[in-house]
C-alpha cells in the first residue's frame, strides 16, 4: 500500500476527530493517520513537530475541551496506543495542550491546580510521554541532543504556552 504522506506535508497535518468518533470511543480513524506518520524513519522525521489534533463538533459546548468527559476518555484510549505526542505534535498549536489537560484533574481551584498539576504532568512526562519521545526519536535517527531539544521545547510549551510564528523556536 502506498503511504498517503509520501509527498511533502502541509504544515501542520491536522488530525480531526469528530464528535461521533469521540462519543463512540472510535480511535481507529485517528490511529490510521497517526500510524502512517510513524510508519517509516523518513515519515517520522518529516512529521516531527508538524502535527496537530482537533476535536470537531464542540463549538456550541461552553466547556473547555479537556473538561468534556467523553473527550477525556477518548484521549486516554488513543494515548494507550499512541503516546508519541511530544515527538509529533506542533508546539505552535493548541492540540498538545488539550491532550495534556485531559490527563490533569479538571475543576480544581487555582491553589489546587498549582499544587497538583505539576506533579501529575511530571508523572505523565516521566512515565509515558518522555520515554515515548525518546523511543520515536531513536527510531527517526535523531541524536540524543536532538531528542533533548524536543523535550526542552515541550517543557517550554507546557510552562509558557504555545509558540508563536515570530518566536525563534
Amino acid at each position: 500500500m502506498e503511504n498517503l504522506f509520501d509527498q511533502a506535508p502541509l504544515d501542520p497535518l491536522i488530525v480531526v476527530v469528530s464528535r461521533k468518533e469521540v462519543d463512540e470511543l472510535n480511535v481507529e480513524p485517528a490511529l490510521s493517520t497517526l500510524r502512517q506518520i510513524m510508519a517509516s524513519q523518513p515519515s517520522a522525521k518529516t512529521f516531527m513537530e508538524k502535527v496537530d489534533i482537533a476535536f470537531h463538533g464542540y463549538d456550541q459546548d461552553p466547556r473547555e475541551l479537556f473538561e468534556v468527559d467523553e473527550i477525556r476518555a477518548y484521549v486516554h484510549k488513543l494515548d494507550e496506543q499512541f503516546p508519541y505526542w511530544l515527538f509529533f505534535l506542533s508546539k505552535y498549536h493548541l492540540g498538545l495542550q488539550c491532550l495534556m489537560f485531559c490527563f490533569l484533574l479538571p475543576h480544581l481551584t487555582d491553589k489546587a491546580k498549582a499544587r497538583l498539576h505539576p506533579q501529575q504532568l511530571e508523572a505523565l512526562l516521566t512515565n509515558r510521554w518522555g520515554p515515548a519521545l525518546f523511543h520515536m526519536a531513536a527510531f527517526a535517527g535523531l541524536s540524543e541532543d536532538q531528542a533533548d531539544a524536543i523535550a526542552q521545547r515541550s517543557m517550554k510549551y507546557f510552562i509558557e504556552g504555545r509558540f508563536h510564528e515570530d518566536s525563534q523556536e
